[in-house]
């Protein structure tokens, strides 16, 4: 029943789906980091290219029957995931996607935990408040590990060629500016320390039939 849970317990659970919202939003969002370039083979088009974990939106097409010599390329205005696992820039981004998708999956778990404890007597008692703290624990290290690996792979060659320029290494975007979806990331990380801390205080009250022998 809805009155099982300590106002403590509604804040964790408030803030567990928060955690999980905000990871999914930012796994899936394909503004991660995005910058403008002139690229010579776009019809002198502008063109913002934006990249996240698995997603991407403006990319350049190769015409695969075009010869060596004369090859037709096209500026694709989309967004979509990479066709490949392997099509993703850099090393560094595959790991990333991985190590964010395991977290904002472990989020969501614990989120659905959460909603049916505010709801259902005897969901939320110790050992599951403290499982689900440790599970949003290794969430929390997971994305905070990826916030620090993504921006090594800035120096991935398409992405200096389509839109961050020459100058961009890792840690150094150049030309391109970090995209809200990376933003929104760190906000998930923090949201998910901070459910981490409040687990062990989300255990339901205490009633008269705990103590009937």
């Amino acid at each position: 029943m809805c009155g099982s849970m300590t106002a403590c317990g509604w804040l964790w659970a408030t803030i567990s789906i928060a955690a999980a919202g905000a990871a999914c939003t930012s796994f899936y969002w394909a503004d991660w980091v995005h910058g403008q370039t002139r690229l010579p083979y776009s019809v002198g088009q502008n063109a913002t290219f934006r990249f996240g974990l698995f997603r991407r939106c403006n990319y350049i097409q190769v015409n695969q029957s075009s010869t060596s010599l004369n090859q037709e390329v096209t500026l694709r205005t989309e967004c979509g995931r990479y066709q490949n696992f392997d099509d993703i820039p850099s090393v560094y981004w595959q790991t990333s996607t991985v190590l964010f998708g395991v977290a904002a999956g472990l989020l969501v778990l614990v989120a659905l935990t959460a909603f049916f404890a505010l709801f259902l007597e005897d969901v939320c008692n110790k050992t599951l408040s403290r499982a689900a703290g440790v599970l949003q624990g290794v969430a929390a290290l997971s994305m905070a590990v990826t916030l620090f690996l993504y921006p090594v792979g800035w120096d991935a060659e398409s992405v200096k060629d389509e839109a961050c320029g020459p100058d961009a290494g890792s840690y150094k975007p150049g030309s391109c500016s970090i995209g809200v979806a990376f933003y929104i990331g760190i906000g998930a990380t923090v949201v998910a320390i901070l459910a981490t801390v409040m687990s062990p205080l989300s255990q339901r009250k205490k009633t008269r039939s705990d103590y009937v022998i």
